[in-house]
């Protein structure tokens, strides 16, 4: 195979590979994106089950641990995708492709979109996500599920100290002082930074995708129109219209938000849904 350093694939993995439709979509990264370095991103009680998986022993992929903090729970995952230890272990390519095993990709368009020089980029996001109907705008890019990331601008923002404007929100307006004052205390003036591990506690690609942008004026993200081209999340249909009638370079989360839609274009591919 024709490695290149310009991107390699990083697939998060917290338990063994089993799911019929992971496994398709695992099959079908390795398919279209051969050609580069694939990477399982395991935690560190995983490495002999992955090590010892046919995909690694046979050269299909390599993999890297993380500590098993990082994939005990979902904020723990989003700890490690704001942590510098992270995209320190890629610091050897230019960009790197997170491809959870809940996305599909199409074809190779990879050096397409390192070649546009974002610094970020995932699928467009609706006014309210999971509950956007579908009249809602499209408000922002950079879903995180399959995007594609310039790992020294990654590196160098979570390794910066820079003053974020971030306001947590609660709905609970009725508590006391002292608890506001403590979460005033921890969210404005303590976890409000671009530093690991000073940063606001929200989900990763909001970070990427919104605070980071706003604070470091090169961090280069694209218009959510752009990105229709490269993925899609939330509302398949709209977005396949919007694109020309063209499936994107990858999808994330085909299973959850649009299966119907998606059904027929990954059976067209080869694979028995």
């Amino acid at each position: 195979m024709d490695k290149t350093n310009k991107a390699c694939v990083v697939v998060p993995v917290y338990k063994a590979i089993t799911d019929q439709y992971e496994l398709i979509a695992l099959q079908q990264c390795f398919s279209a994106l051969g050609n580069y370095q694939v990477y399982f991103a395991v935690p560190i009680h995983l490495e002999g089950y992955i090590s010892s998986t046919s995909w690694c022993l046979g050269g299909q992929a390599a993999y890297k641990t993380f500590d098993d903090q990082f994939f005990a729970d979902i904020p723990g995952y989003n700890r490690l995708l704001k942590s510098p230890v992270f995209y320190k272990a890629f610091l050897d390519y230019e960009y790197l492709l997170i491809h959870q095993l809940d996305a599909f990709t199409f074809r190779d368009d990879l050096l397409h979109w390192c070649d546009q020089n974002y610094a970020n980029i995932g699928a467009p996001v609706f006014e309210g996500h999971d509950f956007s109907t579908r009249s809602s705008p499209i408000v922002g890019q950079g879903n995180g599920g399959f995007c594609l990331r310039n790992v020294q601008a990654c590196y160098k923002v979570v390794t910066s100290l820079r003053k974020l404007n971030y306001k947590k929100e609660y709905t609970d307006s009725n508590s006391s002082v002292l608890r506001q004052l403590y979460r005033y205390v921890k969210h404005d003036l303590i976890h409000n930074y671009t530093l690991y591990p000073f940063q606001p506690i929200l989900n990763e690609d909001l970070f990427w995708s919104v605070l980071v942008p706003a604070a470091f004026p090169e961090f280069k993200v694209p218009d959510p129109l752009v990105s229709v081209g490269f993925s899609f999340e939330m509302h398949p249909d709209i977005l396949f219209e919007m694109n020309g009638e063209k499936l994107p370079f990858g999808c994330h989360a085909w299973l959850k938000y649009d299966f119907a839609f998606w059904k027929p274009y990954i059976e067209e591919m080869g694979y028995q849904l």
